[in-house]
């Protein structure tokens, strides 16, 4: 398979750019990609480390502009990419410098490396939010690690990547977290409860998964992802995208009016992949 990242934001887009290839690799083509976000990245990461759990080479075709290419090797996905991945293009030399405070490069999520993650992006969230909306962002980024690590575990691994933006050039500040898992897939997950055995498609999961008391467990706590679109501040704009399976969700908040859509989609992806942005005013 052939995955064309290309423009801006190309995995927000209803329709993947994918296209067949032969001897069944995965080629990520992001020659023609002008601005990589977290979900570009951890999207990346997990589909060439499903392609390789069953003996599928990946290979990566670097972004045609310099400046996309340096910010691909500084989130460190050339890093996380499988062992014995190719890479095609030209890999500038690295001046690396300390920019915790704004992002957290793309890193695997895993029980063991949860916590450190978790405290890290508390920090970026706090110092680009202040104390109190960024308490309110770090919970529902807690939400969206503990999906992955909870059921969206496998022998491939999860994938998480975020960057705060100071707002200068867009008039937001705003911080996106994408996380990108190679597990069961919300549909498998939630059918796993005889109650919610009844949905068949998984458009129609993940509009149960936003709502308050779904699970796919017998317990009531699956109130995480409604809590992460309800826990920031009125005056923030929140947008969530979830893909699994076929599957496509957009939902949004500003203030308090919400907006959930969700869609049957032509790719399917293995896992879920999840990308948050909340937004404010500098």
């Amino acid at each position: 398979m052939l995955l064309e990242l290309a423009g801006r934001h190309p995995l927000l887009r209803d329709s993947l750019a994918t296209h067949s290839t032969d001897d069944g690799r995965i080629v990520l083509d992001a020659r023609r990609l002008l601005f990589a976000s977290p979900l570009d990245l951890t999207a990346a990461a997990a589909a060439a480390h499903a392609h390789a759990a069953v003996d599928a080479h990946a290979t990566l075709l670097l972004p045609d502009s310099e400046d996309v290419t340096a910010y691909v090797q500084r989130m460190d996905l050339l890093k996380a990419l499988p062992p014995g991945t190719h890479v095609e293009g030209k890999v500038p030399e690295e001046i690396r410098s300390d920019r915790s405070a704004t992002l957290l490069e793309v890193a695997a999520l895993r029980p063991d490396t949860a916590d450190a993650i978790s405290e890290r992006l508390g920090r970026v969230a706090t110092q680009h939010l202040g104390p109190r909306d960024g308490r309110r962002v770090f919970k529902g980024i807690g939400e969206l690690i503990d999906n992955a690590i909870s059921h969206g575990a496998s022998t491939c691994g999860a994938f998480i990547a975020a960057q705060a933006y100071s707002g200068k050039t867009t008039g937001y500040r705003r911080l996106e977290i994408a996380v990108c898992d190679t597990g069961i897939g919300v549909l498998t997950h939630l059918r796993r409860n005889p109650e919610h055995a009844h949905i068949t498609t998984s458009a129609e999961a993940l509009e149960h998964a936003v709502r308050p008391g779904v699970s796919g467990t017998h317990d009531t706590r699956g109130n995480g992802l409604p809590d992460l679109l309800a826990g920031t501040s009125d005056t923030a704009a929140t947008r969530l995208v979830l893909r699994s399976g076929d599957g496509l969700l957009r939902a949004g908040r500003l203030r308090r009016a919400a907006v959930t859509r969700s869609i049957s989609t032509r790719t399917p992806v293995q896992g879920t992949w999840s990308w948050l942005r909340v937004s404010y005013r500098p």
